[in-house]
Formats: C-alpha cells, structure tokens, sequence
C-alpha cells in the first residue's frame, strides 16, 4: 500500500478554484486520453471523442482490478471513425511470454473493443455536449464492463471543462458504478491538471502533452501522471503515455489554398503547368501522358470530342488519384488549337471545343468514362473555388470505348508489364493464453502479369523473417507459420458484362496445398451506391505425398451486399453462406474512410461444421496503403508496395461460459487481386464516390505537381 495525504483534500476543488482565478489567455482545452478506454480524466470519461480521422495508440500502467489498483499494463488503440463516434481495442495483461494453460502466475491477459458516441445537435440547443460509451463490450469474461453517459460544458475563457455523468460498472472499488463527475483545468498550453470523483472516491493527475500543430504531419504526444487517490488500496500509481497521428490522407478531399506565402513557389508552378496549354497539341498530350507512367493510351474522336483512353498503375493508393493526375495533365496539354485536326470542331460552340471524355482502363478493361471542358477544369485547378462541370459514369465505359473511332494506335502497351509487388505477411495471435503477441512474420513477393485483355498471371513468394516461439515447428500454431514457399500460382480471367456487372473467373492453386479455382461477380448500381454479388470456389487439398485428401477440401459459397455513402465516407457490407472452414453464418462489417485508411468493424455469427450452435465475433481492423503515393513508373518490370495492408483484432463475445481462441471461423480465402481491389479500388470506382471527392482530383494534381516541381 502506498501512503496517501495526509490531509484528503481533492485536487478538484483546487482546479476549479484556481480557475476561476485564472487570468491566464482564454484557449479550448485539449481532448486526452484517460487511462481507460476512452477520452477523458484519469478513471472517468468526458463528453469528448477522438478528432475525426486521428489514430490514438495509449500505453498505462495501472488498473482497476480485482479490489485493487493493480500494476498490470494497459494497451489502447482507437480512432475518429466519424464525426462524434470513436472506437478502439484494449489489451490489458500481467505478462507477455507466460503460458496461461500451464503457468498459474500468468495473470489477467484481456482483449477488448470500446466505443464512445458524442450525440449530434445537443451542443446546438444546449451548449453542452453529450455522450454515451460502452467500455469492454461483450465477450464471457467482461472484467471492465462499463456503460455511462456523461455530459460536459467547456468555459473557454477560463480554460476549463465540467463533466458530470452517470455509469454502471463492474470495476473494482465502485469506480464508474454511479454518479462521477471532474474537473480538466489547462492553465498553460501544455498542461492540464485533472480532478475527478469516479463514483467512489477523488483521484487527480497532471497531463503534460505538446501544443497542437508544434510537431509535424499533425502528431501531439502527452503523458499523465497521477497526483492523488482515494482508493487506499493501490499497488501502482497510474501513469501513462500516448499517441495521436492523423491518419494518412485524411485531408485529400479538402480545399487547398496556395496564396500562403510558404505555397507561392507551388502556385507558381501550378501556373506554369496550366498555361502551357496555349502551345499544346496532340503530340505534346501524348507525350505528356506517356512521360508520367500512363499505359494503354489512345487518342480517339466520338461526337465531335476527343476520347482519351489510358490506363493507371502507378498512383495506387487510390484510383481518384490517377485521374486527377490524368486530367491536369490534359488540362495542361489541350486548348482550341489541339482540336485542329477534328473536321467537326468548326461545326461545334466555342465553348464545346475543349470538351473530353477520359476513359479508364484496368488490364485493358473500360471501367469509367469522365466527362469535362478542360477550360472549367483549368480554372478550378487554379482556384478551387468551384465545382468543375464534371460528369462520371461507370456503367456504359465498354461501349463508349467500343464506338470510339480511335485516331492512335495504343501506346505503352501494357501487354506483359509485370508488377512486382512487396510487402509484410503477418499471421497473428493477440492477448491469448498463450501470449500477449504471437506471430509469423514474412515478406511477401508477388508478381502480377497482365497478359491479354482482363487476364493476368498471379504468383506469390513468401520468405519468413521472424517468428515468435508458439509459431514455431511443433507449437500451437506452428501450422499456421509462414514457410519459404510459392504460395499461390493463379491465372485470372475477368470480364466486363452488360448492366455494370464485373466477372472474374481464377485458378490455380493456393495456401501452400490447396487447388482449384473461383469465381466472384459483381454488379453496381448506376450511381454505385449500390452492390451485389457472390463468390463461390473450391479446392482439393494435396497431402504431402501428392495424392488429394478429399476429406481436407474446402470452398466458399458467399453472397453479400454492399451500401456505400461516400458523403459519409462509409460502407456497410451483409455477407453470407459457407465459409471457408465449412461454418454456415453471416458476417456484417461497417467501414469507414479516412483518407485512404479505411477503419472496419464486423460482427460475425457463425456455426462451425458439425456444431449446433451458433458462435460470435467481434472484429476491429486498419487498413492503409504501404508504398508511395506515386510509385515508381510502369516499365516491363515496376517493383512496388501493397495497396492496402491489414492488421486485425477479434474478440469472441456473447460466449456462453468461455473465451476460446477462434479457430478460423467466417473465413473467405480472399485473393490480393480480386475484383474489388484489382478493378473496383476498394469499391471506390463509383460515379457516387467521385462526385462526392471533387477537391481530391484537383489535389491530387496539386501533389503531383509537388513531386514533379519542388
């Protein structure tokens, strides 16, 4: 037991006197992590959420378990999902190496999701925000259930905010089971002091953190430290530090303004760029396009203006980007004087003649035609000040490139231009019984070789680099490690249909052992909101000896739907039917776009084979992009990395009376070029998608010209 004060006053008192006495200069008071999960003080919440599109990572030492503050380490990741809603994962352990099965000085090791909703429009009406949380949701053994609602009033000129709420919890000592309330006062713009009733008892802690905007790419850093605590008994003083990174291309649809004196040499070269126009001529686009990496071009004429086909691999974070590239550089390189050669140009208004049609090729396929007059276009290149009239259209790219008189013949040839594609193969158990992290970790060396139109030769290489001891011959999951291998050989086969429907048939073989093939289709609506489609596959697993084991065969058989709202940057997918271990369940997943990170979290009910019941998951995943924003130009041989990267947390919840380890349930064996990847950018290729990330063409030719100029 540590000695406590000796007079049991409440550093909460002191913050909200000293306040009120404050003359220091009035400022918002930062939003920090509590040592929970959750922002907010030391053990309670505010009514503040994480910034929209910012990643927090938090470590503490110090818990409130098992009638104690216990010395155990807390793990914290979370995010801004959307405006008001943040949601993370926890892992709070006692060891990291120790075998809970056999070792029963192991300790506590817990996994755990959160989430915590500021509800929208209160702070309009009353001045007050509101929240509502959930701390440790689901799962059989809940040892920090807690549920609240708080609400909180920020008084700017005294750099103070009063939070006050209400909880239910099964923490230790009472803390958030019942009424709380506190005090986050900042005197300077480095420092908080924090004072706090958690339902049970005062606590107080200092926050030191750095200023917002000191350091760069938006990051601030903060530690606490805990001043005082009721609670007497209190193995561990609760200290912490932590982490808030703006995720990567977060704000790539927002307006960028260039009369900033340090942006004056960019507009200048954005000037430069733009006024070359008056000198272009087809030539000079050609080259132009070509000179940048685009593949497959042709120059063609349809009803009196000028068709450009070409095909993107070299900005492959997002396909918006490829086509804000592609359009600058034509509204750079086209004016009435490129137009000349068109007999049909005379017969055409003034302001007609600098009208195009992109189109948008994947492996040769037409995917989606944009629609501009490259004299509007320049003019928001320039300002930014308007909507350029724009039009998109993903569902009639095949026949408007088929009635295309086309002009050249195709230039950069994509025939045969191999991908050489890198990046990390992690296999991964986190907070069991077994550890607090295992894993299998490997690089991943895949060649993609488009051939022929919508084909492509697919072989992957795995190369382990490092492993921990339960992925090692022999262990746990020694099955599941990574081994120096060809690991997938497949030829792919896609075709585009009548009605937006997308087709692509593969075979080949897979995970080391298996062969066979699958197909997955897909239609989208006209304006892309909307998506169906099935996948269904199947593989014969070949033992060691080459003989096939048909007891080992495996498939898919899934059908899903798909709702996007791009206004919201959000997507809802329902899948279900047969996974891949034979379980029969649904699996419904929520994502939300940060930029060009997507934050998913899916709900899974499943029922393995030959059971009878029904078992639940609860996933939180990260997905970003791990190679340049341009990377290097499309030759025969273009080495690149991955365009989005994964890393997963599941916890099971709803068990009845136990925790164990998923073992492979709702999965789908997917391919890295499926059809949602390969031809649809993560479901991103969509007329409603692009009308609503206008500003992200034009910033994306804004860094293009940053990476060409500067």
């Amino acid at each position: 037991m540590r000695p406590q004060l000796s007079i049991p006053l409440s550093l909460l008192t002191l913050a909200i006197t000293a306040s009120f006495s404050s003359i220091a200069q009035a400022s918002s008071v930062d939003n920090l992590p509590s040592s929970q999960s959750y922002t907010g003080l030391m053990f309670i919440p505010n009514a503040q959420v994480i910034d929209h599109g910012d990643f927090n990572l938090s470590f503490h030492q110090g818990v409130p378990y098992n009638s104690s503050i216990a010395s155990l380490d807390d793990w914290f990741f979370a995010a801004g999902v959307f405006k008001g809603l943040e949601a993370g994962g926890r892992i709070v352990t006692n060891t990291y190496d120790c075998n809970g099965y056999f070792d029963t000085h192991c300790g506590i090791r817990d996994l755990s999701a959160s989430f915590k909703y500021q509800l929208p429009f209160v702070y309009n009406y009353t001045g007050i925000n509101l929240a509502v949380g959930i701390q440790d949701l689901g799962g059989e053994a809940n040892n920090f259930d807690t549920r609240y609602i708080v609400a909180d009033k920020t008084f700017d000129n005294l750099n103070l905010r009063l939070s006050a709420g209400y909880g239910q919890s099964n923490l230790a000592f009472g803390i958030m089971d019942g009424p709380f309330g506190g005090a986050e006062w900042q005197p300077l713009p480095f420092m908080q002091v924090i004072g706090e009733y958690d339902a049970s008892k005062f606590n107080a802690n200092a926050k030191l953190f750095t200023p917002e905007g000191l350091l760069p790419y938006g990051i601030q850093l903060s530690i606490d430290y805990e001043l005082y605590t009721g609670h007497k008994n209190s193995d561990q003083s609760v200290w912490g530090i932590n982490a808030a990174v703006p995720l990567l291309g977060y704000k790539t649809n927002k307006r960028q303004h260039l009369s900033v004196d340090n942006q004056q040499h960019l507009q200048h070269a954005i000037n430069q760029q733009l006024d070359s126009h008056k000198n272009s001529n087809l030539q000079s686009l050609m080259a132009a396009l070509k000179n940048d990496g685009f593949i497959n071009l042709q120059l063609g004429k349809r009803d009196g203006k000028l068709v450009i086909a070409l095909e993107n691999r070299r900005y492959n974070h997002n396909p918006i980007d490829g086509v804000g590239v592609a359009l600058g550089l034509i509204a750079a390189n086209t004016s009435t004087k490129t137009f000349a050669d068109f007999a049909t140009t005379a017969k055409l208004k003034e302001e007609d003649k600098q009208h195009v049609e992109l189109i948008m090729l994947t492996n040769g396929i037409p995917m989606m035609t944009i629609n501009g007059n490259m004299s509007d276009y320049r003019q928001f290149l320039l300002t930014g000040d308007h909507n350029p009239s724009l039009s998109f259209n993903s569902y009639n790219a095949k026949n408007q490139f088929n009635q295309t008189q086309w002009l050249t013949q195709k230039e950069n040839n994509g025939f045969g231009r191999s991908q050489i594609i890198l990046s990390p193969e992690l296999a991964h158990r986190t907070a069991t019984e077994y550890g607090f992290f295992d894993y299998s970790l490997a690089l991943g060396t895949n060649l993609y070789t488009p051939l022929w139109q919508g084909a492509a030769l697919d072989i992957r290489h795995t190369l382990p680099i490092d492993e921990s001891d339960d992925f090692k011959a022999g262990e746990i999951w020694g099955n599941s490690a990574y081994d120096n291998e060809i690991d997938r050989i497949f030829l792919h086969q896609a075709f585009k249909l009548p009605q937006n429907i997308m087709t692509q048939f593969s075979g080949g073989y897979m995970y080391g052992s298996y062969w066979g093939g699958m197909n997955e289709t897909n239609w989208f609506s006209p304006e892309g909101k909307h998506s169906l489609g099935f996948k269904v596959s199947q593989f014969s697993h070949k033992d060691k000896d080459q003989s096939f084991n048909k007891k080992e065969d495996k498939g898919v058989r899934l059908a899903h739907y798909l709702y996007s709202q791009p206004e919201w940057n959000w997507q809802l997918e329902l899948q279900g039917g047969e996974f891949w271990q034979g379980d029969q369940g649904i699996k419904a997943t929520s994502s939300h776009w940060l930029g060009d990170a997507r934050l998913s979290a899916s709900y899974l009910t499943s029922k393995a084979q030959g059971s009878n019941d029904y078992e639940n998951f609860l996933s939180l995943s990260i997905s970003f992009p791990l190679t340049p924003w341009r990377d290097m130009k499309p030759g025969y041989i273009q080495v690149r990395g991955i365009d989005q990267f994964t890393y997963t947390l599941q916890t099971r919840v709803g068990a009845d009376g136990h925790n164990n380890i998923n073992t492979g349930l709702g999965g789908s064996n997917d391919l890295q070029h499926n059809l949602t990847r390969q031809y649809q950018g993560q479901n991103r290729l969509t007329k409603a998608y692009f009308d609503a990330n206008i500003q992200h063409l034009r910033n994306a030719y804004i860094r293009y010209i940053k990476n060409v100029e500067m």
